[in-house]
């Protein structure tokens, strides 16, 4: 929320804006806008107290969403554009509902919009359904567009009659602009701060450590536990350059978080080329086994296809190994400079045998995972399979779900 909401608010309905009809003035600039950037949706959006509502718009049949999952609402805490070039890989918005659902959005770029009185009471955007790099000029075509739509916003008689005392509040308001402009910034920083917070911890545990100052050690069953790395990571990452190294991980990595987001599976950490993720945590679902078990389809489909492309061009490619388990764990927040949320226990070591008995391209699952998915999956008795310090282990390759 900006520092001056309340006013903002008021600057809102004094538009007369809310809940009117379409009106050709501004469907024209919209229309505009999606001509000149090539885009499939476009929309001039007033931001409201708990949603963002569409005056205008295109490629878009909802009139208005939340607030809580809007891009607007963080494009109003800021005076200029705020351009996403790929909210995939933007960790404010990878797991937002408009991001992993209609409308698909992997672009945004949006231009605040200011009511005579300065407030910043909407945008005007452009969204489309790829990753997009925003050129300079385009920012400027984008400003002077945003001006049509803010001189459409400056009509009518009480804006006129308003003239004198909005000059009188200017001149009354400019002492207190520097720590106006500076409480402003605090809010922003604060939100940022949040948001990186969530990121690395559930929401639960993000507010309990902002509010008491740590975070209680629980014991959680039943806890679902992916592992995933890459076969042969080490020989081929040899012949990479370093730079194409850590680009080729954060492209997969970045798909991988996103798929979890998708499914509702927490990430916890990547180590290496290994990768650590649970469903059950903070709180359990029914649905947490079949989940995490979409999850793990979704990355090896997606790394079969990434295969299969680079081979075609010669590139090094790699084969994913992912193993299932579940079982009781303990989770926690360790460190104090630099947190992290991590798991302990049986099942966490055992998950990671799993993997490592697994085969590149595969998923292998514990006959413990297999028996909460079974009716479900077209499955392949593995046996018992001898696992280091584990002993004899029963296993099962899941090949997909039954339709």
């Amino acid at each position: 929320m900006p520092e001056n909401e309340a006013a903002r608010q008021e600057a809102v309905l004094r538009l007369n804006l809310l809940d009117t009809p379409a009106e050709e003035r501004f469907d024209r600039i919209v229309r505009l806008t999606r001509r000149l950037f090539d885009v499939p949706i476009s929309y001039v959006s007033l931001v409201d107290h708990d949603r963002q509502w569409f005056k205008s718009r295109i490629g878009i049949d909802t009139v208005s969403t939340t607030r809580e999952i809007s891009f607007c609402g963080h494009a109003i805490l800021q005076d200029k554009p705020l351009i996403i070039p790929d909210a995939r890989k933007d960790m404010r918005f990878a797991g937002n509902p408009l991001v992993i659902g209609e409308p698909f959005v992997r672009f945004y770029a949006g231009q605040p919009l200011r009511d005579p009185t300065g407030h910043k009471v909407g945008t005007l955007c452009i969204v489309d359904q790829k990753p997009r790099i925003f050129a300079s000029h385009e920012l400027e075509l984008l400003h002077e567009l945003t001006t049509l739509v803010e001189r459409e916003l400056e009509l009518g008689d009480l804006i006129q009659a308003q003239g004198e005392a909005i000059k009188a509040k200017d001149a009354l308001a400019e002492s207190q602009s520097a720590l106006a402009k500076t409480v402003e910034e605090l809010q922003v920083s604060k939100q940022q701060a949040e948001e990186m917070l969530h990121s690395i911890l559930p929401v639960e545990l993000a507010d309990e450590l902002r509010t008491k100052g740590h975070v209680k050690p629980m014991r959680y069953e039943p806890v679902f536990v992916l592992f995933t790395d890459f076969a042969g990571f080490t020989k081929i990452a040899a012949t990479m350059e370093a730079g194409e190294l850590v680009e080729e991980l954060n492209e997969c990595f970045c798909h991988f978080d996103w798929v979890m987001g998708k499914h509702g599976v927490e990430k916890l950490k990547t180590i290496g080329d290994g990768y650590l993720a649970v469903a059950g945590l903070p709180r359990s679902t029914p649905d947490d086994a079949i989940n995490i078990l979409r999850a793990a389809m979704e990355m090896r489909d997606y790394m079969l296809k990434r295969k299969t492309e680079r081979e075609a061009k010669g590139q090094p490619f790699w084969d994913i190994r992912i193993g299932l388990h579940v079982g009781p764990l303990i989770a926690g927040v360790v460190g104090v400079r630099k947190i992290a949320y991590d798991v302990w226990g049986d099942t966490v070591n055992t998950a990671s045998r799993v993997e490592s008995a697994g085969v590149p391209g595969r998923i292998n699952v514990s006959a413990d995972f297999h028996c909460w998915v079974s009716e479900q999956v077209i499955s392949e008795s593995r046996g018992l399979i001898d696992c280091k310090n584990k002993g004899e282990i029963e296993m099962f390759f899941i090949n997909s779900l039954k339709a």
